[in-house]
């Protein structure tokens, strides 16, 4: 355990507290995890050729492609907690102060993880100049942080927005869920590349988010337990989350061996995008036929998806 471990808050509860009960600690999975005894839940995610997939397919700049795999993250991070069939999407709006127009990365509730920026490359260069690791603010401007829930098309989507602020998506996340659902939250997230002898560098995630429950009258008062347990979590390194041969049941144990901490069973997550030829036949099936026949050039409707690249031609056949 490091020095700052050793030196955190102590829980009320003894040394001999329970060690953590594992679960399917799998690669590519997000698992829900609560301390015993302590208003305290939790969730711990691991990403290794899932984050590769939703990034590599637009060869991305380093630092487009860290600040995308952070908002991925975030949205692989709460949409497996979503109790319905649906999606959650991440979006941030940049604007002229910085290089990075749009960020949007989502993530279905049957784990689906799909993410897309856009970018002015000459912006971009210049930025980098000044600075290698630019941080939110400095990529995207002061522009908004959205999350948006989307249940299907016959229920209405949920929007929460915030502002971009805090130097990184971790705080801008943070700061939706103190505004936007009055849940006090932490989030840790770590994004980089990791390259095996005589293999090609792939990109690799790691994440936590911890969030306060509410006293009640069984409970009692929360804040002394949420301090302690903030304290611990702020300990977590950006090395242990990318660290492929650690999982997160030992990152877990690491930080609140202590208290003891059941991590439950994970659920995976997978780049795949979900655009299809059937969905893009039934969307430009709905414009008034003189306005889709306006989109035709030499006999084709092209169309290529933002997410994946996947190209798509139609015909006037395709519309019957």
């Amino acid at each position: 355990m490091s020095d700052d471990r050793k030196s955190a808050p102590k829980s009320p509860k003894s040394m001999t507290a329970p060690p953590i009960k594992p679960g399917n600690d799998g690669e590519d999975a997000v698992a829900a995890f609560q301390i015993d005894g302590q208003p305290i839940r939790g969730r711990v995610l691991r990403l290794g050729q899932a984050l590769d997939g939703a990034l590599r397919g637009h060869d991305y700049p380093e630092s487009v492609a860290r600040i995308l795999g952070e908002a991925a993250m975030v949205a692989a991070l709460v949409a497996r907690s979503l109790k319905f069939d649906g999606r959650l999407l991440i979006q941030c709006h940049g604007t002229n102060e910085g290089a990075v127009s749009l960020i949007v990365a989502d993530c279905s509730t049957s784990g689906h993880l799909r993410a897309y920026a856009r970018y002015n490359d000459e912006a971009l260069a210049r930025l980098l100049e000044d600075d290698p690791r630019p941080d939110a603010v400095s990529l995207i401007g002061k522009g908004t942080f959205s999350m948006t829930i989307d249940q299907g098309a016959d229920m209405d989507r949920y929007q929460g927005l915030s502002a971009i602020e805090g130097g990184s998506l971790a705080a801008c996340a943070e700061h939706y869920f103190a505004q936007s659902e009055q849940i006090p939250t932490r989030i840790k997230l770590s994004v980089g590349q990791i390259q095996k002898s005589g293999q090609e560098a792939t990109w690799r995630g790691g994440a936590m988010m911890i969030q306060q429950i509410a006293g009640d009258r069984a409970r009692g008062e929360t804040a002394q337990a949420w301090e302690t347990t903030s304290a611990l979590f702020h300990t977590l390194t950006d090395a242990e989350l990318l660290d492929p041969d650690l999982s997160s049941h030992d990152i877990l144990y690491r930080l609140f061996h202590e208290d003891g901490v059941r991590l439950m069973e994970a659920q995976p997550i997978m780049a795949k995008c979900g655009c299809s030829r059937e969905r893009l036949v039934a969307t430009l099936g709905a414009f008034e036929k003189s306005e889709r026949e306006s989109m035709f050039e030499q006999g084709e409707i092209k169309a290529k998806c933002d997410f994946c690249g996947t190209d798509y031609a139609f015909t006037p056949d395709d519309f019957g």
